[in-house]
């Protein structure tokens, strides 16, 4: 099985692993700056060349999903089971600061626990036509695409620019008691 992974490989890899950076490509970036208010603040997980260009970043080996978040944030997190902590915060930190704005890109694993949990507490959710092509590229030089559908989620905007990627659903949110 030389380059093939099993799935619970897959799902177990650590947030270091060398396979878990998969750029966001530029066609998906664009939308996500326009909804954030033209400006990706913050990118808490990204490399050190900060390729989403944001005004701040994070990269290993620290850990943006513990360290401070304001303004317009994309998160592209690790996936597999990295994923859930990310995803975890993208909703706290949305739940207690209200002039903040999140965009997180995730696999559609609509039937995990993770995916309900969170899904409850965003204002907008883009499930994405089609496979992403995330610039890996294949032997022929062929961009390879995901092996799986990708969502976009959002707190704190609906998402409208992005709507174009897919299929956009908006949530009412209910003010407490």
């Amino acid at each position: 099985m030389s380059g093939r992974f099993s799935t619970t490989e897959l799902r177990y890899r650590t947030d270091e692993h060398p396979d878990q950076a998969h750029f966001t490509p530029q066609y998906v970036l664009e939308p996500v700056r326009t909804d954030l208010g033209g400006v990706i603040d913050l990118d808490p997980c990204t490399v050190k060349t900060n390729p989403t260009g944001a005004e701040s970043f994070y990269s290993l080996p620290d850990d943006g999903c513990v360290l401070p978040w304001a303004g317009s944030v994309f998160v592209n997190p690790p996936y597999g089971q990295a994923k859930d902590r990310w995803l975890r915060r993208c909703a706290e930190v949305s739940s207690n600061q209200e002039d903040i704005r999140v965009i997180a890109l995730v696999p559609s694993a609509t039937d995990t626990r993770v995916f309900h949990e969170v899904c409850a507490t965003t204002t907008a959710v883009v499930f994405v036509t089609g496979r992403l092509k995330f610039g890996v590229k294949r032997p022929n030089g062929r961009q390879r695409a995901a092996s799986h559908p990708s969502v976009l989620l959002g707190w704190g905007t609906d998402l409208v620019a992005c709507a174009d990627l897919g299929r956009r659903c908006r949530f009412e949110r209910e003010e407490g008691p």
